[in-house]
């Protein structure tokens, strides 16, 4: 046994260990601020532990298995409610779940790139995943959402999925589908691995050959009785007499993010492909990972699956989806799995090549050269947006949905009706009581921010008789209340940055 090899190996990991941990828990929950779609989950959680409904509160009753519950799925609200069971209610408690899953994560990719080419390459890749995008994985690991614990049981479900190549043994083909399972029922998205699955299925069949077709076809069939339970529970939930209106909206919320199909967004998204240094620093490996999939063995069976997934998932996301930056996140996530064997192999080449001595201009030296210059780029490129991450986590304090949280609490009576569209804000003040707009206003706002859609369709703040309003960042964007604070309805109460409390005045006929 080499232990040098294990103590230096130790002596790697336990560094790497406690610095993820600090990563992910380092001024928390203050960085990055709670924001709209946190709150819509956090919600779902807090509906569940405190009046077993998985659903939206507004006032006017429980919105059952509301869109955003499904966005962001029972792989993420049913660990957030069980800690909000064992340690109470807070935005704290959701984002140290947040670290563990962020640590798992890492530590998963990890395990991945290392099966797939080795540990220094490995090493390379975590760098990357931790620095690229600006807002990756490690601005949305440190947050209560549903794509880094969709991606850490995708990761799971891989590593099953390479066990069962090499061991043959149907248990892991049983675990490889659950895990993939619980991946798509997360994240919505993660149907564009269905595609990417059948075809490493089929590959496998007639070039490959490392799995028994029986335990191939188990594995789809558990991945999709996950799903097809996941589907009977939300028809068990809303009931058969409202599960054609749950369908349609699930239907009406896909038409304007996931599957949008607007010729317009296309050149925007595919230019935050490239600004985003998507093409720079996953282009290479995916590349890589291609041309080395030819390989008939598991590994090479492992390459195509995860490169035909990230392919069809960048062609989704450019023809598409609405373009947001964040639904390129799980590309990125596992795009640079392939990255860092494609930088350091870059790196051995410059290494072998160095002491290269040639009076005249050669092709090697053009490409010694270029490979030098690609090779400082990249790192430079990636260790500035790590630094600035940092730095971020380390300066950017934000506690304003807590100051506003804390003045409503100490001067609002638990039963005075709130209107907001500020759902960050219900799990600071559990106690009150708020009406929200329907999810369908989302559709209708994001199909008028990100594709100029209007339906002349104005919204009645006072439906619901509210005593005040809440005018914040996610309403002042959309414009949601503009014109109705307009016409001298209400009077402000106070503001906290960019939160503004209104009361509503009621005139009398």
């Amino acid at each position: 046994m080499d232990w040098k090899a294990i103590n230096l190996r130790r002596l790697l990991v336990v560094p790497a260990f406690f610095s993820l941990l600090a990563l992910g828990i380092y001024n928390q929950p203050y960085y990055p601020v709670t924001w709209f779609d946190e709150g819509l989950a956090l919600q779902g959680a807090l509906n569940l532990v405190n009046h077993g409904q998985y659903a939206m509160r507004s006032v006017e009753g429980f919105r059952t298995l509301d869109q955003p519950l499904i966005a962001n799925g029972p792989g993420l609200i049913i660990p957030i409610a069980i800690i909000f069971k064992i340690f109470g209610v807070g935005l704290l408690q959701a984002r140290i779940l947040a670290a563990v899953f962020f640590l798992a994560t890492a530590l998963l990719f990890f395990r991945i790139s290392s099966a797939l080419y080795s540990a220094p390459s490995a090493l390379v890749s975590v760098f990357l995943l931790l620095s690229i995008p600006d807002e990756g994985f490690l601005f949305y690991g440190r947050q209560a959402l549903g794509n880094v614990p969709a991606l850490m049981y995708f990761f799971i479900g891989f590593l099953f999925f390479l066990a069962l190549g090499k061991k043959k043994q149907t248990r892991y083909a049983i675990l490889s589908g659950l895990f993939f399972g619980l991946a798509l029922v997360t994240k919505g998205q993660y149907w564009i691995f269905v595609p990417a699955l059948g075809l490493a299925v089929v590959a496998d069949y007639f070039y490959y050959k490392q799995i028994r077709p029986i335990d191939s076809m188990i594995v789809l069939f558990v991945m999709f009785a996950c799903a097809a339970l996941w589907l009977g529970v939300q028809y068990k939930l809303v009931g058969a007499e409202n599960f054609d209106a749950h369908v349609a909206a699930l239907d009406s919320s896909a038409e304007v993010t996931i599957l949008a199909f607007r010729p317009g967004r296309i050149p925007g998204n595919i230019w935050y492909l490239i600004r985003s240094g998507f093409l720079f620093f996953v282009g290479p490996g995916l590349l890589l990972s291609f041309l080395e999939s030819r390989q008939r063995n598991m590994v090479g069976l492992g390459k195509f699956m995860l490169a035909v997934f990230v392919t069809v998932w960048v062609i989704w996301f450019c023809f598409a989806s609405v373009g947001w930056p964040r639904y390129t996140f799980e590309a990125f996530s596992i795009g640079l799995v392939f990255s860092g064997e494609a930088f350091y192999r870059i790196y051995l080449f410059i290494r072998k090549s160095w002491n290269l001595r040639e009076k005249r201009l050669t092709w090697q030296q053009i490409l010694l050269r270029a490979s030098s210059l690609f090779l400082l780029a990249g790192f430079a490129w990636a260790g500035n947006s790590l630094f600035q991450q940092v730095r971020d986590i380390d300066v950017r304090y934000d506690a304003t949905p807590e100051k506003f949280a804390d003045y409503i609490v100490q001067n609002l009576p638990a039963d005075a009706v709130i209107e907001s569209w500020e759902w960050e804000i219900d799990l600071l003040t559990p106690d009150h009581t708020y009406h929200h707009p329907a999810n369908r206003w989302v559709d209708l706002k994001t199909a008028e921010t990100q594709f100029g859609e209007t339906t002349g369709e104005t919204y009645d703040p006072m439906a619901y008789h509210p005593e005040y309003l809440i005018d914040g960042p996610f309403s002042k964007w959309t414009g949601m209340y503009t014109e109705f604070l307009a016409g001298g309805c209400c009077v402000s109460v106070v503001t906290v940055e960019n939160y503004t409390l209104y009361k509503i005045n009621y005139r009398e006929e």
